[in-house]
């Protein structure tokens, strides 16, 4: 039989292994990184991000949207459509277009919604927008789509 009294450590050893494995792996997890920072926020997304860099739905929306769809628009600017007002884009699931009823965002299949279509040359009806004859270049008007898709509201 084994005499712990003559060596204590012996006592303690089992639990030598166990617990030196744990530190390593708490060391390790904390000495590993972060995935990603916040210069980098395709790290974060898993690069699904079609924005130009520098670039958001809202930062697009500001520039090119909201002279004539704000809160502070005046008179029929914009349709009376406010893309200023909180809720985006979820608010777009539930409003419709001033020239044919159909509802902005089509929750069914968002890439295809009018919000999407009037930023085209042939939008359905009305004139493409934005207004003053400059189109959205191609990577914001998928960063366009990308937000839209993404504030589906649930069902």
């Amino acid at each position: 039989m084994l005499d712990l009294s003559a060596n204590p450590t012996a006592a303690r050893r089992p639990y030598r292994a166990p617990l030196a494995t744990l530190f390593a792996a708490a060391l390790l997890a904390t000495t590993a990184g972060c995935a990603g920072g916040l210069d980098e926020p395709e790290r974060f997304t898993g690069g699904t991000s079609s924005c130009a860099p520098g670039t958001t739905a809202s930062s697009i929306i500001q520039a090119q949207c909201l002279s004539c769809h704000s809160t502070d628009a005046k008179g029929s600017a914009g349709g009376g459509f406010d893309l200023q007002a909180s809720g985006l884009p979820g608010r777009l699931y539930t409003t419709n277009a001033a020239c044919n009823s159909a509802p902005l965002a089509d929750s069914a299949n968002p890439s295809q919604s009018f919000f999407l279509k009037k930023l085209t040359a042939s939008p359905g009806c009305g004139s493409q927008m934005p207004l003053g004859g400059t189109a959205l270049n191609a990577a914001d008007t998928a960063c366009l789509t990308n937000w839209l898709v993404a504030g589906k509201p649930s069902p």
